[in-house]
């Protein structure tokens, strides 16, 4: 697999999260409709990115952390990690397939916490960090001792690589979201909503099943 393969992923990644209704478009369509007003609608989709890029960072940067200690010890270690991301891949996407629904932790945080709510949206339902970590893992190991050409100490590598890699999805998420709600709100209004609705639920299973699937391939890949 290639940097460029995996950067496109995470920008699909994105694209896929931001015309998912969960994570802002719809509520940012909803404040906009309330208010009446476009700007509300444009301004109401960054609160839901930062929480998601928030979810992500949390995750990765101790994981570029743990391998900036452990890689040049023992490189196999990298192998491992792929193999077992990759199965709880495949153990998540089987699960969301199961039970779909939203955690009852989510329902309890107040409407008026965007931010707040996006952080435990992605850290609980959509998964994206624990998506995002056999990425981060295929980059490391393609990226060992270098950033974009320039040598620099692993752990800086590794910490750019991860914030790089949650930039690379949360851009086109809130650009894919916004353009969503304000579609919506200047075209379909209310209408639209009650009677066209987006699920991408069992898309978004799909795909943890189908990464966990190409990072074991991977993992053995690279052991040959």
């Amino acid at each position: 697999m290639t940097p460029e393969i995996i950067w496109l992923m995470a920008i699909g990644m994105g694209v896929y999260q931001g015309l998912h209704p969960p994570m802002g478009w719809f509520m940012a369509l909803s404040r906009g409709l309330e208010n009446r007003s476009w700007r509300s609608v444009f301004g109401g989709t960054w609160p839901f990115a930062l929480g998601h890029l928030l979810s992500m960072l949390v995750v990765l940067l101790p994981i570029a952390v743990v391998l900036s200690i452990f890689v040049p010890l023992y490189m196999m270690l990298l192998m491992y990690l792929t193999w077992v991301t990759s199965f709880g891949l495949i153990g998540c996407g089987v699960y969301k397939l199961i039970k779909p629904e939203h955690s009852r932790f989510i329902a309890r945080i107040r409407p008026n916490k965007d931010i707040r709510w996006s952080f435990w949206m992605g850290m609980t339902h959509c998964l994206s960090p624990i998506m995002m970590i056999p990425m981060l893992i295929d980059l490391v190991m393609l990226n060992n001792s270098s950033f974009m050409g320039y040598d620099a100490p692993r752990l800086l590598i590794y910490s750019m690589l991860a914030v790089a890699l949650s930039l690379v999805m949360v851009v086109p998420l809130i650009l894919v979201a916004t353009a969503t709600a304000l579609t919506v709100f200047m075209i379909f209004r209310l209408f639209g909503t009650l009677r066209y609705w987006l699920n991408l639920d069992l898309g978004w299973a799909a795909m943890f099943i189908a990464m966990g699937v190409m990072g074991f391939a991977h993992g053995i890949e690279a052991t040959n």
